[in-house]
């Protein structure tokens, strides 16, 4: 969140500083700092900020990627950002596109729903903050995972002819190309023998580069995204 999104979004709504500092509960210097970048938001107010001034979710504060978001929480989660697959579970609080996907990523039984669901907020929040999420999936050796969710997106993004998010998608799969693990990888790890022969036999070219145990394509979810 920078203080220009807040002016922008205040203005937008036709709000003076003063009126935004009352629903805030600070005061007008306050929220002139904030404007001027010459105070960061906190954490414990900028989730207030992005829901008053209906900021877009990659404004809202990355918390803390230490932990997996289950399947229910993932599903919650992605419902919040708007994915239509998950549009009957009930919205909560928003969470950062970066978070949610890192965090789904991370899970060691990642269902095929949710890996689709991964791929639609990779195209639908392009702009996401790319540089700590590929920082954070080196750590934790997901780079492969990523990159072939990231060039599915690549692919989605190609088809609708949304070019700013097929420069940044691409920018993505260039910076993790150079750490591409060599030992293969899979959503799945509870993947039988017999399951893993049948992916390696059946993935696609996508997959097999990332190597990844996955028959998903991008032509597939596209189909899917438009049903």
């Amino acid at each position: 969140m920078t203080g220009k999104q807040v002016r922008a979004h205040r203005k937008a709504r036709g709000w003076t500083q003063a009126e935004l500092a009352e629903r805030l509960g600070v005061t007008q210097g306050y929220v002139c700092l904030l404007e001027r970048a010459q105070r960061a938001v906190p954490a414990t107010l900028a989730h207030k900020v992005t829901r008053l001034l209906d900021l877009p979710a990659t404004a809202v504060p990355v918390g803390s990627a230490s932990t997996a978001l289950a399947d229910e929480a993932a599903t919650t989660a992605l419902a919040t950002l708007g994915y239509p697959g998950f549009a009957y579970r009930r919205p909560r609080r928003r969470l950062n596109p970066a978070e949610v996907l890192l965090r789904t990523l991370r899970s060691a039984e990642l269902v095929a729903r949710l890996v689709e669901a991964l791929v639609w907020v990779a195209v639908k929040y392009a702009d996401l903050d790319w540089n700590w999420v590929v920082r954070q999936a080196k750590v934790e050796d997901l780079q492969n995972r990523l990159g072939f969710l990231v060039t599915l997106a690549r692919q989605l993004a190609e088809q609708k002819g949304d070019a700013d998010a097929v420069a940044s998608l691409t920018r993505v799969e260039q910076a993790l190309e150079h750490s591409r693990l060599q030992r293969e990888d899979t959503f799945r790890t509870s993947m039988t023998e017999a399951e893993r022969q049948w992916l390696r036999q059946h993935r696609s070219p996508e997959a097999a580069h990332w190597n990844v145990l996955s028959n998903l394509s991008a032509s597939e979810l596209a189909r899917g995204f438009e049903a």
